[in-house]
């Protein structure tokens, strides 16, 4: 039986804090990237623009404009719209654009899209 963080004694959160430290710093960059995004749909699933914004803020950072400056600049675009479509309530717009996202960023990496990436865990 799964606990919510609520219900967990001290001892649970510390091992699970610590299994997810471990799995988050096994995973690749392009999977810590699709993990973010992740992250910023469930805030849009739950209507938390700070969760949301959170996120793209972490994709934001990551965006390298010195490798190149067009794709990047597009991106930065891309996720201020929908920082400022989250802030302003607008979640499914953001949504819509932060999946279409992810699943570039799927294809790019060689994996299979899942089937149904607007039901991301509530793990996340």
């Amino acid at each position: 039986m799964e606990h919510s963080p609520t219900t967990r004694t001290p001892q649970q959160n510390s091992q699970f804090q610590a299994y997810q430290r471990n799995q988050i710093m096994g995973m690749s960059p392009m999977d810590l990237v699709i993990k973010v995004y992740d992250v910023a749909i469930l805030g849009c699933n739950t209507q938390d623009a700070d969760k949301v914004s959170k996120a793209l803020i972490e994709l934001i950072s990551a965006l390298r404009f010195d490798s190149d400056e067009e794709i990047a600049t597009g991106l930065f675009q891309l996720y201020q719209y929908c920082m400022d479509m989250a802030k302003q309530s607008k979640f499914e717009e953001a949504k819509a654009i932060l999946i279409d996202l992810r699943d570039a960023w799927l294809s790019i990496g060689g994996k299979q899209k899942p089937a149904a990436a607007s039901n991301v865990s509530r793990t996340v």
